[in-house]
């Protein structure tokens, strides 16, 4: 059966906070402190919040997830200029859940985040992860994002590498 691609609802927080947990759970383990790994459901709902926040749903339970932050977020506009660059946007808190992985789904959830970017009017899409995490920056990779930059969150245990996608005009 095929998943339904939705927008995020409020009343979604709680179950999306587990899919967020238990699919950052082995970066957690690799000692990379994500927040995603640990969020409550109240960052989850403010995270969520930051712009258009898609779930793939096997009926009502979301099994992936991507948030597409319109602007990036102020505190990252500090950190790096690539999220302050006029017509920027950002990918977040992006999460298969581990038993579905390998299908595809963070690819669909990409390209609806990219063709909502287009709508927009953004013409790069930006994501920032562990420099550690070498498996998330070939994904990355592969879709076309390029490195640009090396940040530290606060609080992280890890540097963050950001890569941007530019994208064609509609």
């Amino acid at each position: 059966m095929p998943l339904d691609l939705r927008a995020y609802a409020p009343s979604d927080a709680e179950a999306l906070t587990d899919l967020l947990h238990r699919s950052y759970a082995g970066l957690a383990e690799r000692g990379l402190n994500f927040t995603a790994a640990t969020q409550d459901v109240e960052l989850t709902r403010w995270r969520a919040a930051a712009g258009p926040t898609w779930l793939l749903a096997d009926g009502d339970a979301p099994v992936a997830t991507l948030t597409l932050s319109l602007p990036p977020a102020t505190f990252l506009q500090g950190l790096t200029a690539e999220a302050a660059a006029p017509g920027r946007a950002w990918l977040n808190q992006m999460a298969v859940a581990p038993e579905h992985r390998g299908q595809g789904h963070a690819r669909r959830l990409l390209e609806a985040a990219l063709a909502h970017a287009v709508e927009e009017g953004v013409t790069a899409v930006g994501v920032d992860t562990a420099a550690p995490a070498a498996d998330l920056l070939d994904l990355y990779r592969r879709w076309g994002f390029a490195e640009r930059d090396l940040i530290r969150w606060p609080g992280k245990t890890y540097d963050s590498v950001v890569l941007v996608r530019e994208l064609a005009p509609a």
